[in-house]
């Protein structure tokens, strides 16, 4: 017989500070959604009676054993119970909780937060790297559990044998002396970016196929995926927090004569699983602007990266600037302004600087929010804000303390993040099964995600495609590109084929290996590029891309011709003579 489900535990006494209250885990029989009730001491908040005569107030229905409880008054008694329901009815409600005091904290949680405002306050380690090759990281840091990986390597937490301190060893994959000299120079850049909101280089060690960076330790996670945790209250008020700390990370890079050229969510970490503090992080594609003259790339993440590096023109602080209005846009209304169904319609979007607030999530967005996103997106780099203006712009100069604090919805935020996770790890899969692959992407993800349940009903979204099968073929095949040294060069062409063809690319015959060096992009269209990055005499070669699949393969070359600047071919001429 089907009946209303029971609560067979207490909701169990706590001690908390003030207006907030973490309710009491409950376990439920059956298949239900517990409903939270709350009753106070004081006849003055609810109705009057004896001390605990109140009216029992509901607090929220949610489908989660846990509750946190807000805005109640300090000093203040109150007491909860829980009820499960579900299609037959509503349950009897648990017994009554011990009475809970609000504006307590136990010694156990002062001393965390009081540990956790020291660290935030301390000095961090500021060092000057240089890259060991005496010594192995495991002589003088014991490697733990892995923290994460992606595609230039893994991150373990490392524990300094001689002090027990904590920090990331993010172990990079580095074959050749060209990727070598990619982690050197990051390291170079770190050295040069000592500053609380940016995540500091501590140690290094070189071996024969990797170099170790020795990290500061970041342990809350991504800030994108905070803001969307049940207990997080997301405000106009908490994102001004958030840009401040961003610009005041970007500002001092900038100071240095440095760009970033990597601003996204990824890039932004919670430094505990607490607070609100953040730091920026991941260098690998950071330039100095001061000895470049003329600096121009051709990498970075379409959804966020500037419309003149896709237009591969000079670049500049600007360029970071942008970012960061992409990253405020997606805060303030879990939306992307140029996110595309593939990298080709996002870089699209961005060069055409097609974006607007016309969706219903920008009705609850103030004017003076939207103004400071419209002075960054300006597609005229010389038009945007720079770090200085934002500190005088009228949205980030309110007083957050006394602001209206109006609540924002978290579930478009939500979707977002399911999208650019679906993109990223390659459940963008249509029935052919072809991945996107974001080789311009160089940080390391958090953690591996694995399919959930909302993966699923989005993944049931994707149209499944009939297609015929047949070899592979070039539609666009690619062409010779002459350049000059120390610039970036890009080869394209489109495959047709199903099954989906594997792709190969080689130089002068030998396979090419992703790496920061060679990028290889390869989207849902067929459409398929190598960059090279800040290229080389060693780069003068015959490149040819391979497409094979189960009915045959097809092959097209093309050569890169390298303009060596006249000094080092004078010079080299010296050596051979």
């Amino acid at each position: 017989m089907e009946h209303p489900p029971q609560i067979n535990r207490t909701p169990q006494r706590g001690s908390l500070p003030p207006q907030t209250c973490a309710g009491p885990p409950s376990r439920c029989l059956g298949t239900a959604r517990p409903t939270m009730e709350a009753a106070p001491s004081s006849p003055t908040t609810w109705r009057s009676g004896t001390p605990w005569g109140g009216e029992w107030k509901h607090l929220a229905s949610c489908n989660s054993t846990s509750y946190n409880v807000q805005d109640l008054l300090p000093e203040r008694q109150y007491k909860f119970r829980v009820r499960a329901e579900n299609m037959y009815g509503v349950g009897e409600p648990s017994a009554e909780s011990a009475p809970v005091t609000v504006g307590l904290v136990d010694n156990d949680d002062e001393a965390e937060v009081e540990e956790e405002d020291e660290d935030s306050g301390k000095e961090p380690d500021y060092r000057d790297v240089s890259i060991r090759t005496d010594v192995k990281v495991k002589e003088l840091y014991d490697v733990e559990e892995r923290l994460g990986t992606g595609k230039f390597g893994q991150v373990f937490k490392l524990v300094e044998k001689a002090t027990k301190k904590v920090w990331a060893g993010k172990f990079i994959k580095a074959y050749s002396a060209k990727e070598k000299d990619n982690v050197r120079h990051e390291i170079n850049i770190m050295n040069s970016l000592h500053h609380p909101k940016l995540v500091q280089c501590i140690d290094a060690f070189e071996g024969k196929s990797d170099i170790v960076m020795v990290l500061e330790m970041i342990s809350g996670g991504e800030l994108f995926e905070r803001i969307i945790d049940e207990d997080f209250e997301l405000t106009e008020r908490e994102v001004i927090k958030y840009m401040l700390q961003i610009i005041d990370g970007v500002n001092f890079i900038h100071k240095q004569g440095i760009v970033h050229l990597d601003l996204k969510p990824e890039n932004i970490m919670c430094v505990g699983k607490t607070g609100s503090k953040i730091k920026l992080i991941d260098f690998g594609l950071a330039r100095r602007l001061e000895s470049a003259g003329t600096l121009k790339v051709l990498f970075g993440t379409p959804e966020f990266v500037a419309p003149e590096v896709i237009n591969y023109e000079a670049i500049s602080y600007p360029t970071d600037m942008w970012s960061i209005g992409v990253i405020c846009y997606i805060l303030l209304s879990g939306l992307s302004p140029f996110m595309g169904d593939n990298d080709n319609e996002t870089l699209s979007n961005v060069t055409s600087a097609s974006w607007d607030f016309e969706d219903d999530a920008f009705d609850e967005i103030s004017e003076d929010a939207k103004d400071f996103i419209t002075n960054l997106l300006k597609k005229d780099m010389k038009k945007r804000l720079t770090c200085a203006h934002c500190y005088d712009h009228k949205w980030l100069k309110q007083d957050t303390n006394t602001m209206t604090a109006k609540k924002l919805s978290k579930e478009r935020m939500k979707k977002y993040i399911l999208r650019r996770k679906w993109q990223k790890t390659g459940h963008a899969v249509r029935a052919i099964g072809r991945l996107s692959s974001m080789a311009m992407m160089a940080g390391v993800s958090a953690k591996k995600g694995s399919t959930t349940e909302d993966d699923n009903q989005f993944l049931e979204c994707l149209e499944i495609e009939q297609k015929t099968e047949c070899k592979p073929t070039f539609s666009s095949v690619i062409k010779d590109v002459e350049v000059v040294e120390g610039s970036a060069a890009r080869f394209d062409c489109k495959i047709e084929g199903y099954p989906d063809p594997e792709v190969v690319w080689y130089k002068d015959e030998k396979p090419i290996k992703e790496t920061r060096h060679f990028q290889i992009d390869y989207d849902e269209e067929g459409t398929c590029s190598l960059v090279i990055s800040e290229v080389s005499g060693d780069d003068d070669a015959k490149y040819t891309v391979k497409a094979v699949n189960s009915l045959g393969e097809a092959t097209c070359t093309a050569e890169l011709l390298v303009e060596v600047m006249a000094g080092e071919e004078e010079e080299e001429e010296e050596e051979e003579e």
